[in-house]
């Protein structure tokens, strides 16, 4: 059990360090919709299409599947995408962390 015990609880430090990146990433990508960087240098380019490749994909089926996070020109679904990371963060790490000490 002791295996298992520590296994859940390195899942649940991953599991918390992804979900920190990724809401580490959404930033990133709020930053970079507000300022427009000129990709003249090829490693602001190559950043700036990593940061939209990882974010457009779940942003682009929260548009989807909520047509109404689209008011105008505003888009809010990078704040819906917040919420669920805050929301996934305290959950499944937590209840990793409870089933080994359990």
């Amino acid at each position: 059990m002791i295996l298992v015990d520590n296994i859940l609880l390195a899942s649940a430090s991953l599991v918390h360090g992804l979900l920190g990146l990724a809401w580490w990433v959404l930033v990133a990508r709020i930053v970079l919709s507000w300022i427009q960087p000129r990709p003249t240098n090829d490693l602001v380019r190559s950043a700036v299409s990593a940061v939209y490749s990882l974010t457009e994909p779940v942003l682009w089926r929260l548009r989807a599947a909520f047509p109404f996070l689209r008011v105008g020109m505003l888009d809010l679904s990078p704040l819906v995408l917040f919420l669920a990371i805050g929301f996934l963060d305290q959950v499944v790490p937590r209840t990793l962390v409870q089933l080994a000490v359990a």
